[in-house]
């Protein structure tokens, strides 16, 4: 009798939930807006910028979107001038799910040295029913070609050998200057230069680089952004050789290539060992 009862229940409750999803069980498309970027480094001599604004799953109905720009060390009418939308607000048709938010960058400081400026695109939704993401900010660092380590600046693409034999890693990473440096010496390198953590999402960090000469040098044991792992180079492709725990050294080329000099690893402290190991001897060409 027991079991017959269990049996009954369970079918009620399979008609009742099946009745219930028929009715309920349809996801809402929620119109939002969004930045496609947060971070542009541009050269001077851009000319002009354009940053997209997106509109996710639109409704088909005309929104609007409020844009602020702020400049922070760059000065609007001097460093910039925003060219659209003049008036501060973006209009979107029914049919428009993109619109670019256009800034002409100026040239009258090339040749001149003034370090890099910034400044800041800000959006927010004007039309009820249209919400606002995640990204609705973007910094943008106007790069002055005129700095001493300009040629160490950009983004650079390679590939590293894994000491492992876990064949190569595409590398793509980011070199730019660093903040309040009054010696302009120094520089500030992005996570994609330890791809093993890049590609499993942990690695966040960027790191602190000096540059003296033809030689730009990313200090060891500077923290990875997950656990306690450090960057730690070597000279040799043993290390446990005693030249270990040195820093990484790239050296420009005439050619206006990177090589990498030392060979280094995505180093654990409280495990002493390596997650991966990185062969030194990649070339590395800055992308334009």
């Amino acid at each position: 009798m027991k079991r017959n009862i269990i049996f009954i229940v369970a079918a009620f409750l399979t008609l009742f939930l099946s009745a219930s999803c028929g009715r309920q069980c349809e996801y809402e498309r929620i119109s939002y807006l969004t930045l496609y970027n947060t971070a542009y480094d541009v050269r001077e001599d851009i000319g002009q910028l354009n940053i997209p604004v997106l509109i996710n799953n639109a409704s088909g109905a005309e929104v609007q979107v409020a844009v602020k720009v702020e400049g922070e060390t760059a000065e609007e009418g001097v460093h910039y001038e925003v060219v659209s939308p003049a008036n501060g607000i973006l209009t979107f048709s029914g049919d428009t799910d993109s619109l670019a938010v256009v800034i002409d960058i100026a040239d009258d400081f090339i040749g001149e040295f003034i370090l890099d400026k910034n400044f800041f695109v800000t959006v927010e939704s004007m039309t009820d029913g249209l919400y606002t993401g995640a990204f609705t900010q973007a910094e943008v660092n106007i790069v002055d070609i005129d700095h001493p380590l300009f040629p160490f600046m950009g983004t650079w693409k390679g590939q590293l050998e894994s000491y492992y034999g876990n064949g190569t890693y595409d590398v793509n990473f980011k070199v730019k200057s660093a903040k309040n440096d009054d010696t302009y010496s120094k520089l500030v390198v992005d996570a994609g230069i330890n791809p093993y953590f890049v590609l499993n999402g942990y690695n966040k960090a960027t790191y602190e680089a000096v540059v003296s000469g033809d030689y730009m040098t990313v200090l060891a044991d500077q923290p990875c952004g997950y656990s306690d792992v450090v960057l730690l180079g070597f000279n040799h492709v043993n290390p446990e050789a005693a030249d270990s725990n040195s820093d990484l050294v790239y050296e420009l080329q005439e050619d206006g290539t990177l090589l990498l000099k030392t060979a280094y690893g995505a180093y654990t402290p409280s495990g002493r060992g390596y997650y991966e190991l990185y062969l030194g001897g990649s070339i590395f060409t800055r992308q334009e």
